[in-house]
């Protein structure tokens, strides 16, 4: 008992310990934010990453594709690990918009929009077919449900003039801002209200955009009522995504000649929309429905170049995958026409025979794919399917198929990203032996100092495990102390990353870490690992007592007549 009251003795009264209780704070919470962003950051890398192929990808060493492909489908949906799959064809071409004199390189992706959504997030990454009408659900919700169009519409109305109202203010107040003099001392200070009156008012402008964008989705719905949210999601959000132009992109032509017959969808960092700070994207009202030039180089099963295609498409839609290098390089168009236009359809040979027509890949959706352990157990049960097809039409050979796992494709990405985690909370739990070395400073100028009380307690028969335990535990409570704080400020600060950086350290001082023009994903990551954490503190907790050691095992060796006659 008496070993507990000396603890807590010690602990109350002595100011010393702020200071290691103030190093096990700092570095368990700095360790606890650093690996939950970088853990956050991995983890959205590889949710993208996957949900840009499905779970299985069975793929091509050739450039010219691989036949058979609808054979292999066939016998792949009898698999009952298998849930889905979709084949793909993937060329280089160029993508040129007369209209804003754009030409650039670009990754031709032709897919088919339905079944490439059940395996892929395809369809979730469009934007007039999917996120902009689920931001209208979500903007929607304060009507209250069930409701009516007309609730709805009156609704609508009422936060678009609300919307134009703080634009309105916003543009004012930007437009009365004075010129900055270069001689003036806090020149600095008021540049940077500029930048924070400009971005309010871009942030206006979005604002009421996307208000007059709910609007519209609202006056095109049918005059019927709602009873729940998920009704107006319903019908709100196409079933299935399509490359079809809408009826109001023929709009923009002349007579319905001029119209191409066939939509694309481009990727959105492909240079036409501008991103601000808080990552909203700013689309001009003339890029959708534009026509646009697409060319294809198609190679030949002999791995030589055949003549340029070239088709004029419309701009449909954008899609987002949150992947950089795809969104900045991908445009997507129908399957049958990127087969046609890389001439991999099905072509009726001089000689009599048919070549069968072929894709450059088949994405394959695994059942039940929560566990690793199943998707590799279906990647060897489609190796097999392949196998066995080859045997039957030994072309298939040649083109070099591979079967692999999402993962597998992405391997050398996602590990790079992994290691980039793992060295920086290395370095830091370097960094943070720093507590083991403050905590042992004091614990041994506590021993010294206590070297009286040391004596006294073992002359009324006090154990040397007795005094060692004294220390221990007050070294244990001292890094709990501190795990505590470290625990609660840096889940704190996790949870609020994204305000503090926006609001803090943005606002006030200027400061911007994460800028969403130049990063993928739009908010700070906040995923917090509580297996992660649980092992943070533990070891925290573990350094105290390390740290408190020493000295202990100094405390308890020390003789009690020495101690008594200590000055």
């Amino acid at each position: 008992m008496y070993k507990i009251f000396l603890c807590f003795r010690y602990l109350t009264r002595k100011g010393i310990v702020l200071f290691p209780v103030l190093a096990v704070w700092l570095c368990v919470m700095m360790l606890i934010i650093v690996n939950s962003i970088m853990t956050g950051f991995v983890n959205r890398v590889r949710d993208a990453g996957r949900s840009l192929m499905g779970d299985v990808v069975i793929q091509s060493d050739s450039m010219a594709g691989f036949p058979y492909y609808r054979q292999l489908q066939k016998r792949l949906a009898l698999l009952p690990q298998v849930k889905a799959s979709t084949p793909v064809i993937s060329g280089y071409g160029l993508f040129n918009l007369p209209e804003f004199q754009v030409n650039t390189g670009v990754q031709v992706m032709g897919v088919e929009a339905g079944s490439e959504s059940k395996v892929s997030s395809f369809g979730s990454s469009l934007f007039w077919q999917y996120k902009a009408p689920m931001q209208a659900v979500a903007d929607l919700r304060g009507v209250g449900f069930p409701t009516t169009r007309a609730k709805l519409l009156a609704y609508a109305q009422k936060r678009l003039l609300a919307a134009a109202k703080t634009e309105e203010a916003r543009q004012q107040h930007y437009a009365n801002l004075k010129p900055i003099g270069n001689h003036a001392w806090f020149a600095a200070i008021r540049q940077h209200w500029q930048v924070i009156a400009h971005e309010d008012y871009q942030q206006a402008v979005y604002k009421e955009n996307r208000a007059d964008r709910d609007l519209r989705m609202v006056q095109a719905l049918p005059n019927e009522a709602f009873s729940s949210a998920a009704a107006l999601r319903q019908a709100l959000v196409p079933k299935a995504p399509s490359f079809a132009p809408p009826p109001q992109a023929a709009s923009r032509y002349m007579t319905g000649a001029d119209e191409p017959k066939n939509g694309c969808v481009i990727g959105v960092d492909l240079g036409l929309y501008k991103r601000d700070r808080f990552g909203h994207y700013h689309r001009p009202p003339g890029v959708r429905f534009s026509p646009v030039i697409i060319t294809m180089v198609p190679v030949t099963m002999k791995a030589t170049l055949a003549q340029p295609q070239s088709r004029r498409f419309v701009i449909v839609d954008d899609s987002r995958t949150r992947v950089y290098a795809v969104d900045s390089k991908t445009v997507y168009i129908p399957f049958h026409v990127a087969q046609k236009m890389a001439f991999m359809q099905r072509q009726d040979l001089l000689s009599g025979g048919v070549r069968p027509g072929r894709c450059s890949e088949i994405q394959v959706l695994v059942r039940h794919d929560s566990r690793e352990a199943n998707i590799l157990a279906a990647r060897k049960a489609i190796a097999h399917v392949v196998h066995q097809l080859q045997l039957l039409h030994p072309q298939m050979e040649i083109a070099g198929i591979r079967v692999r796992t999402w993962d597998q494709v992405q391997a050398e990405y996602i590990r790079a990203v992994d290691n980039e985690r793992n060295m920086i909370t290395f370095l830091l739990g370097l960094m943070s032996l720093v507590v083991v070395i403050v905590i042992f400073l004091i614990f041994y100028m506590l021993v010294r100092d206590k070297t009286r009380d040391i004596g006294i307690i073992k002359a009324i028969g006090g154990s040397e495990e007795g005094v060692g335990v004294i220390f221990l535990l007050y070294g244990m409570l001292i890094s709990s102390a501190g795990a505590l704080l470290g625990l609660i400020t840096g889940v704190w600060f996790v949870r609020n990353d994204n305000w503090i950086h926006d609001h803090i350290l943005w606002r006030i001082f200027g400061i911007s870490i994460w800028n969403r023009k130049i990063y993928v994903f739009s908010k700070i990551p906040d995923q917090i690992d509580p297996h992660a954490v649980m092992w943070i503190v533990i070891f925290a907790i573990l350094a105290g007592l390390f740290g408190a050691l020493i000295p202990a095992i100094l405390a308890a060796r020390q003789d009690p007549v020495e101690a008594l006659r200590y000055e």
